[in-house]
């Protein structure tokens, strides 16, 4: 049990950390940096029943989150608190554990040799939501877009600027396509996704945004449209690589609508694809976790492949020379902890 017991109490402080969420607590402790409340003060503020809000510090009291001291103190440490904000890409990691712990049993299915392939994406139907507030999170944490366009040079930030054709891939709620355009209205933009529903939520955002220069459409990575074939400057992609079924397919498929000269951004997960070094890292057990109950599990129910979120920059790199790129034409830039993105210029690229 001396190694299981920490696992036991992480795993119950954070369902609390994710209840905690709902109930605006954290919002409100933050409000308030330093402050010392009783469960009475803390419930009143936050609007909530002081029996609940008892035995909620009960729970992360425990663990260590929060601070109880005599008299029925309560204190959190600032960073904490701030970390834990609905606008923290942190907070949605815990938020996605919702999206796990109630399909072990079909999970755990998975796994017999007479079982399912995989959960699908119908049994997700919070999925796009989430991906939705993760992408938003993180793009207000790196300054997207701009920071972005620049950093992954090639001209793509002064292209984008004069005015370019781009091609968002698997764009789901439509997060980092909305932000380019409304940044750069003299470039033209189309994102697609299979999700028609979601492209639909899409298409509302986008004219209470006024974004003009942005067109959704119903979209498959294996058929891409005819049209298309070397019609955009920049296609970029966010996130989804590893989730598809046929991903060498989609690699390839990204080429082809890519104008003789121009660039392609992907960005996925930064991981190696040696499990046994990967899994020296500690927070590789969120990223397994997650690829356990989704990314591997809709791809594998989709008669995919099942690349995983943990497949690696290594076999990335592999793939994409597999799929017609040159090695000279690809790049790898790793942007924070867990984002690897890649670049592959066609050509002279936007220079």
């Amino acid at each position: 049990m001396e190694k299981l017991a920490p696992i036991l109490i992480s795993a119950h402080a954070g369902s609390a950390i994710v209840a905690g969420h709902y109930a605006g607590l954290w919002t409100t402790i933050h409000k308030h940096p330093d402050k010392k409340w009783t469960i009475s003060e803390l419930s009143e503020k936050a609007g909530c029943k002081e029996r609940w809000v008892r035995e909620w510090v009960g729970v992360l009291a425990s663990a260590g989150v929060l601070k109880l001291e005599e008299g029925m103190i309560i204190s959190c440490d600032r960073d904490v608190a701030k970390t834990l904000l609905p606008t923290s890409a942190v907070l949605q990691l815990f938020t996605e554990l919702e999206m796990c712990l109630d399909k072990e049993d079909k999970i755990g299915a998975c796994f017999k040799k007479d079982g399912p392939l995989g959960v699908g994406y119908s049994d997700f139907p919070k999925f796009q939501e989430w991906m939705g507030n993760w992408s938003c999170c993180r793009n207000k944490e790196r300054n997207f877009p701009e920071a972005f366009m620049k950093m992954v040079e090639g001209g793509v930030h002064e292209a984008l600027e004069k005015g370019i054709r781009v091609l968002e891939a698997g764009c789901g709620r439509g997060q980092h396509v909305m932000a380019v355009a409304q940044r750069y209205p003299n470039s033209s933009f189309v994102a697609f996704d299979i999700d028609e529903k979601t492209l639909e939520l899409n298409r509302v955002d986008a004219e209470k945004l006024g974004l003009n220069n942005l067109e959704f459409v119903v979209g498959d990575f294996c058929n891409m449209r005819p049209e298309w074939a070397n019609h955009f400057d920049y296609v970029m992609m966010y996130d989804c690589m590893h989730d598809l079924p046929h991903p060498d397919k989609a690699m390839e498929g990204l080429k082809t609508v890519l104008k003789d000269d121009g660039v392609v951004t992907m960005l996925d997960i930064y991981a190696s694809s040696d499990m046994v070094k990967e899994t020296k890292n500690p927070m590789s057990t969120v990223l397994y976790n997650i690829s356990l109950h989704h990314c591997m599990s809709v791809s594998l129910a989709s008669g995919g492949v099942g690349l995983g979120a943990c497949w690696g920059v290594e076999l990335a790199q592999k793939m994409l020379i597999e799929a017609g790129w040159e090695e000279k034409e690809l790049r790898l830039f790793r942007d924070g902890f867990m984002d690897a993105i890649f670049v592959m210029t066609k050509g002279k690229g936007l220079v």
